[in-house]
């Protein structure tokens, strides 16, 4: 993990734009035409219009653009303040206008010229929100566009090269457009009630591991995910403290994460607007300076009064119409990205292993898959790669005071192999909490580690990967791999 601090010395930064900036990420603001007022160019480096540029919008039935003139003033006002805009949304069941219940095609189409019109100007667009079931229940949403979606071997999921997936094919149409463009956008995928490992009570988080799911398979096509982060009391929208390792989970797949229309409901605080509210905040915005691949945080409104959840005064700001005072959490989060991205304790609670093993992932037309995302920083060489036969296996670390995260790379030699196990010898005080994409035998001392069903089988110098979380200082990391 990358690390950045403030020299001592240095003067702190006195906007949440410059503060972030020093800090590597962004930090932005959902915001609409009538509602550009100083401040947005003052405080933020990051912009996404927060309904202008949804389907009802700007989309015509056979997938054209119309009545862009707000979506327009938005993407100028960003570029005339040095801001990134995000673009929000091609493909959601809500909010569709004119291409509710289009077919596949026509959301390509939409796909395409929502894309092109801006081109690189958009620096992150979200190409599917909001794909699952509320209620943690881990499934696709019932409604359109995923009626869309067919399971042509009734495995259980949409993953499969024959199955139909709106969620694949939207990826693959942007993607393409993208591409053919020479264009430097990326792509997202976000939702809600994703943001930790566990809901409250310590329950897996079910739409965060279905999430993680289609990450993981569609990787080819995905740049970057979105945890939506409207923190309120219902028992699946809490703050809790795995937040930072299921960011962390996330990242290890390559992709950026962002924290991606961020409000904090005072009902999380007894209506306390003030400290308790600020110190909701510290904590969201430091588990995203933890993870180097958290690389942007937008909130979602400027002022408690101006947001779509007034009654909430879930935002940094008080006032309206341009006339606006600080909150303490703008203060808590000025403070916090002022800090950098400085490492704090472990979370409390390990990764959870998906619900549902992948699948090899279909293959576009226009970029072959990669058969393992990149880890989010560079490994460690431990083991020489055999020129021959057999495996190899590098590790690299993701550490902070008293734990850590691995990521642990298996590669084919010269010759496919079908199974694999890897053994490493931890350190004194070393405790394995648990693991993802391996089963495992032991927790200290000599652990080794074995592929599971689906990850067992890797091409000739091809790739895949597993992960652990533990406790204590893990440092010289020898793994050794088997093939089986």
């Amino acid at each position: 993990m990358t690390v950045q601090s403030m020299d001592p010395a240095a003067a702190a930064e006195t906007t949440l734009r410059a503060a972030a900036a020093k800090a590597g990420l962004f930090f932005g603001v959902a915001a609409s035409p009538n509602r550009l007022h100083s401040i947005v160019g003052q405080e933020f480096n990051q912009l996404t219009p927060e309904n202008d540029m949804k389907p009802d919008r700007i989309a015509t039935s056979s997938g054209g653009l119309q009545n862009t003139s707000g979506a327009d003033n938005l993407v100028n006002h960003a570029q005339a303040n040095n801001m990134l805009v995000r673009g929000h949304t091609l493909v959601w069941h809500s909010q569709a206008g004119a291409l509710q219940g289009a077919s596949q095609a026509t959301l390509n189409t939409f796909i395409g010229n929502a894309i092109n019109r801006w081109g690189s100007r958009i620096a992150y667009w979200d190409v599917v929100n909001e794909a699952l079931e509320d209620n943690n229940t881990g499934r696709r949403r019932n409604q359109w566009p995923h009626t869309m979606n067919r399971d042509a071997n009734g495995d259980g999921d949409f993953f499969d090269s024959g199955d139909t997936d709106v969620i694949r094919d939207s990826f693959i149409r942007a993607k393409q457009v993208v591409q053919a463009g020479g264009l430097t956008t990326k792509l997202c995928i976000n939702d809600y009630d994703v943001e930790g490992l566990t809901v409250q009570g310590g329950t897996p988080n079910r739409k965060a591991n279905a999430l993680y799911d289609i990450v993981r398979n569609y990787r080819q096509y995905i740049d970057c995910v979105g945890f939506q982060a409207h923190f309120n009391d219902n028992p699946n929208s809490i703050i809790t403290d795995d937040l930072q390792a299921n960011i962390q989970r996330f990242a290890d797949l390559g992709v950026e994460v962002h924290i991606s229309e961020l409000d904090i409901d005072d009902d999380l605080s007894n209506n306390d607007i003030g400290t308790g509210q600020a110190e909701n905040y510290r904590k969201v915005v430091r588990a995203c300076l933890n993870v180097a691949k958290c690389t942007g945080i937008t909130v979602w409104g400027i002022a408690d009064s101006e947001s779509w959840r007034s009654s909430e005064r879930g935002l940094l700001f008080t006032g309206s119409n341009g006339n606006y005072q600080k909150k303490a959490a703008y203060h808590a989060v000025l403070d916090e990205l002022n800090k950098g991205r400085n490492s704090t304790p472990p979370p409390t609670t390990p990764p959870v292993t998906p619900s549902v093993p992948p699948t090899t992932p279909p293959v576009g037309p226009t970029t072959p898959p990669p058969t393992t995302p990149p880890p989010t920083t560079p490994p460690n060489p431990t083991t020489p790669p055999n020129p021959t036969t057999g495996c190899s296996a590098t590790v690299s670390l993701n550490s902070w005071t008293g734990g850590f995260v691995a990521t642990v790379r298996v590669t084919a030699g010269a010759a496919p192999i079908s199974g694999w196990s890897v053994q490493l010898t931890l350190p004194s005080g070393v405790t394995v909490t648990n693991a993802w994409n391996a089963n495992r035998s032991g927790s200290s001392g000599t652990v080794q580690f074995s592929n599971v069903s689906y990850n067992g089988s890797v091409n000739a110098g091809q790739s895949t990967e597993f992960g652990f979380q533990g406790v204590g200082t893990a440092t010289g990391l020898s793994p050794v791999c088997t093939a089986t």
